[in-house]
């Protein structure tokens, strides 16, 4: 079996000087890891705090995160879940950075396992305003008519109205119950999923349910984990900048329900 990596929500470009410089230095320490061991990448979303291609500019930032996925795509596929902070993904990161790009969902088979990826935007029962709102941000129309604003206006513009979102967020972090998405998780894997990974929840997760496993990689941006799936082990990590080290999952009170399998740091396929 190959060994396939999932990290979603870097919010890449999301906060302070110091702690972007930070996250940066272990995600490309973390990215050529991947590119020694020749392994797959899949990335559930959120990659950018904001990410909006115009027809001849790219936000300067980003560049060694770019170049280092460049480096890593040709050496072994890297997938692109589109996440909702970052789905205005263009033709730039499919022709000159090499990922392929998936704007809902991706499902393929892991030699006998089948797999289902998402992001999760919108998977909440009562998230009627923000399933109005991305059918809004995705018409090409909108899109056409806001690369008509300067960069140096639409980017800054772009994260401001990010960082507000993001941080009435983080606020209820500690609140934030996720059972939709374990109860979405659980009919994918009813359905014949062996491996349903959904990202947007900032709340890593690895759960058994019946002869399938629900996997959330948590959140990169603060946490810096990940999961891997390699050697019939799916498992939940953390990354230091140079080794990788056993994530146990923090869930919010009251929200985890025991299920056949229940919670796990490594489960065995």
């Amino acid at each position: 079996m190959r060994t396939v990596y999932f990290i979603s929500d870097l919010h890449l470009g999301a906060y302070n000087i110091a702690d972007e410089q930070e996250k940066e230095k272990r995600l490309l320490s973390w990215l050529r890891k991947i590119e020694t061991e020749q392994a797959e990448l899949i990335i559930v979303g959120d990659l950018f705090d904001f990410w909006f291609e115009y027809k001849h500019v790219i936000l300067r930032k980003h560049i060694r995160v770019l170049a280092q996925l460049q480096s890593l795509c040709q050496a072994s596929p890297v997938h692109y879940v589109a996440g909702n902070h970052d789905f205005w993904l263009d033709s730039f990161m499919r022709e000159d950075i090499g990922l392929i790009i998936h704007a809902e969902e991706y499902v393929f088979l892991l030699d006998q396992y089948k797999v289902y990826i998402k992001h999760g935007d919108g998977l909440l029962r009562n998230d009627y305003g923000y399933r109005f709102l991305k059918r809004i941000l995705r018409n090409k129309m909108n899109i056409f008519l806001y690369r008509m604003l300067h960069p140096d206006i639409g980017v800054p513009f772009a994260l401001f109205c990010s960082h507000l979102s993001r941080r009435s967020g983080e606020k209820s972090r500690h609140e934030y119950m996720d059972i939709d998405y374990r109860k979405f998780a659980m009919e994918k894997i009813e359905q014949g999923f062996q491996f349903v990974v959904l990202g947007h929840t900032h709340w890593a997760a690895l759960e058994k349910h019946g002869d399938g496993h629900y996997i959330n990689p948590g959140y990169w941006g603060k946490d810096f984990t990940y999961a891997v799936i390699r050697e019939g082990r799916v498992e939940l990590h953390w990354w230091d900048g140079e080794n990788e080290h056993p994530y146990i999952p923090d869930y919010p009170p009251g929200n985890l329900k025991q299920n056949d399998g229940g919670a796990c740091v490594s489960c065995f396929i």
